[in-house]
């Protein structure tokens, strides 16, 4: 089960659903400043997969959900 952009009580959401909560750690601020100073420097890019304009937003999670992309999904606003 995948969640969206859901706001859920921890004692009856995530307990009582047996639902799994998981994060990504990235760092200090430091090093995101650091990494951004790497990658402006030496010019790297990243890959766009494909964009949706905003009213396609829909088609572009379903986009996602196949799991056949490469690259970065964007959306236009």
């Amino acid at each position: 089960m995948r969640l969206r952009a859901a706001t859920v009580n921890f004692r009856d959401g995530l307990q009582a659903k047996r639902l799994r909560l998981q994060g990504v750690t990235v760092g200090s601020r430091k090093d995101q400043t650091d990494m951004i100073r790497a990658i402006e420097a030496n010019g790297i890019k990243p890959v766009i997969g494909r964009v949706f304009p905003l009213e396609a937003l829909a088609d572009a999670l379903r986009y996602q959900d196949t799991g056949q992309h490469f690259g970065k999904i964007c959306i236009e606003i």
